[in-house]
């Protein structure tokens, strides 16, 4: 009788599934970690580009911005020390101006910001609470109906003349832009005097 053949004893086949699950999660963790090594890298060379804003908070005392008519406007050199109720701007044009009719205590918020419409400058955006925005629309609405200069509304911020626009209808918003020719540095310098 023939005896039967010995069985064969074959290796059991390993099963690639942890093996592929184990490179699967290897990946998945180096992506993560890559992704988090660029957010770092980008976060820490972020700088403003040409349409950012920065915003800060309100300005450091009621006195750091005031809004006033403009009673009087002269060309020419400024006197030192200026008499009461005189200021002047940038360009030493002297502006006599009326009591302050608002001030810092009503702006809730001063940024630096770029216009993104049409044309583009750069400018410091003053955002007033509810109260500023009633006595601002009163104000504009009262020097809409002047003639010039007695329709211009002087913005001074550390006793110098920033801004003094005419002013030719409401404006009840409550959003106020200082804008010149002025440079994103010259914003906010300006937006930094506001705050303080």
């Amino acid at each position: 009788m023939a005896q039967p053949p010995f069985p064969q004893y074959q290796q059991p086949k390993q099963s690639r599934g942890p093996l592929v699950l184990g490179g699967a999660l290897v990946l998945v963790l180096f992506a993560v970690f890559a992704v988090g090594v660029v957010l770092i890298l980008k976060r820490g060379d972020d700088k403003p580009s040409a349409t950012s804003t920065s915003t800060s908070t309100k300005p450091s005392t009621p006195q750091a911005v005031e809004f006033r008519r403009v009673l009087k406007a002269d060309p020419g050199t400024c006197p030192s020390p200026s008499p009461q109720g005189v200021y002047c701007d940038a360009k030493g044009t002297r502006y006599t101006l009326g009591k302050v009719e608002l001030d810092g205590s009503h702006v809730s918020e001063v940024k630096a910001a770029q216009s993104n419409n049409g044309t583009s400058y750069w400018y410091v955006g003053l955002t007033l609470d509810q109260e500023g925005t009633r006595l601002f629309g009163q104000l504009t609405t009262d020097l809409a109906t002047k003639q010039s200069p007695a329709n211009q509304l002087a913005i001074v911020v550390g006793n110098e003349v920033a801004t003094a626009p005419a002013v030719n209808s409401p404006i009840t918003a409550g959003k106020v832009e200082i804008s010149g020719n002025y440079t994103q540095s010259d914003v906010e310098a300006l937006a930094a005097k506001i705050t303080g």
